[in-house]
């Protein structure tokens, strides 16, 4: 083997790798040679996001410096890009990918485990990573992500209608019971006055799997494929079906939904905390008074789904694999949270950092709601889904039967049977 710079470099990392007082990217690896991590992601839009990102980690750290590239539009697009790497042998060193597809990544051994990276379990242990999403990007008792940016559902109330439909708390409702009353009252008004609408539609049967978590119950598990097929699975269905029948919007789109709401003649939605600062600005537009509450959930028993994207570290060389722990702790640490919230729109997955940096001022004085919707992540784990190919056909098989309670043409127990079924079809 020819003894080149590169090579070199590595042999002394791996010799100083054997020493216990010294790290793996010492002084002397980064006076040889610096290393360029791939990092590759779905924001191909997000241009400004992505600059500021590199230019801060790039300026900070002198023996690792990141790349970004575009490997895709959106999450599925990522994933199956991912794939196509893997077969050709040009797998990035790192991607930021939805924190659901550890099982399959895992399952075709293209991600590594961040916990068995030197200083990785004291990273993982120590920073404050929830629980519940620690367990989401566990297999097999290894860790697989960390966690970057979240979004969580949450329900957005136009007060001023509330009121004028006779809710006299100066808080909006909380329970389901509470929202299923004001969004008949809000329809009751009549003219061009809508109730509210829950956007099902949401990719990976989102909003379904929140009714249902909220309320203490599973989509699945480790044990069961289906775990949404007994007595609280048709709970969440008949939830969902007394909503939709209060607020009487069963005939709308999602987008008619969210320009009826930003107009100020809907009640309530039901939509991603991503969406908060545009209906900021039509609230303030429109004129009404805009409230967010925390999407229902039983105390003690229930969960949010939230929609979490991670860092998976790919690379299987110990040295990148070192310097790849390296940007896991600067993004997940109080910059790198910073700047996703300023720049990507995303809640912070290190609500440590949120409380404590000053780096977060500007963000909360722009989103003022941001503060309490943070308070409830430590509880929040990740979406579910399986670890298939065809996950995606699974879900929209689920969406089309979610459609029928909300349009009134499948009785809730009969489309969880029906749910149940197609979805042990498309498993097989």
């Amino acid at each position: 083997m020819k003894l080149t710079r590169r090579v070199f470099a590595k042999i002394v990392a791996v010799g100083l790798a054997t020493a216990p007082a010294v790290s793996v990217l010492s002084a002397t690896e980064a006076s040889a040679e610096t290393i360029t991590l791939k990092i590759s992601h779905a924001w191909p839009n997000r241009t400004e996001f992505l600059d500021k990102m590199q230019a801060s980690f790039n300026a900070t750290h002198d023996d690792v410096q990141i790349e970004y590239v575009a490997s895709g539009d959106n999450w599925q697009p990522l994933f199956q890009s991912t794939l196509r790497d893997l077969l050709v042998g040009q797998l990035p060193d790192i991607t930021h990918q939805l924190i659901n597809y550890t099982g399959l990544f895992t399952a075709k051994s293209i991600a590594q485990p961040i916990d068995a990276i030197p200083g990785g379990q004291v990273f993982i242990s120590s920073s404050g990573v929830s629980s519940a999403l620690v367990e989401a990007a566990s297999v097999n008792g290894h860790v697989y992500a960390v966690p970057y940016g979240l979004t969580i559902p949450v329900v957005l109330y136009n007060m001023s209608l509330l009121k004028k439909a006779g809710w006299e708390q100066e808080r909006p409702p909380q329970t389901w019971e509470e929202i299923i009353d004001a969004a008949a009252k809000v329809a009751a008004l009549g003219g061009n006055i809508n109730g509210g609408y829950l956007e099902f539609e949401a990719s990976n049967n989102w909003m379904y799997q929140n009714v249902l978590t909220g309320i203490g119950g599973s989509m699945g598990d480790k044990d069961s494929a289906i775990g949404f097929d007994n007595v609280t699975g048709v709970k969440a269905m008949t939830i969902i079906r007394d909503f939709a029948k209060a607020a009487n919007t069963s005939a709308m789109t999602k987008n008619q939904a969210r320009q009826a709401f930003n107009a100020g003649t809907m009640g309530i939605l039901f939509r991603s905390a991503s969406g908060i600062p545009s209906v900021m600005e039509a609230a303030q537009a429109n004129n009404f008074q805009l409230e967010i509450g925390s999407f229902p959930v039983v105390s003690g028993k229930g969960k949010l789904s939230a929609v979490s994207h991670g860092m998976f570290v790919l690379t299987k060389d110990p040295i990148r694999q070192k310097a790849a722990l390296r940007y896991l702790e600067w993004a997940y640490g109080p910059e790198g949270q910073a700047l996703q919230t300023q720049y990507a729109g995303y809640l912070p997955a290190n609500s440590k950092a949120f409380d404590e940096s000053g780096l977060f001022a500007d963000y909360s004085k722009s989103n003022p709601y941001a503060r309490n919707l943070t308070a409830s992540l430590s509880n929040a784990g990740d979406w579910h889904t399986y670890p298939v190919d065809n996950t995606d056909q699974i879900f929209d098989a689920q969406i089309e039967v979610v459609r029928g309670v909300i349009t009134g043409t499948t009785d809730p127990a009969a489309a969880v049977a029906e749910m149940s079924t197609v979805t042990q079809k498309f498993l097989k």
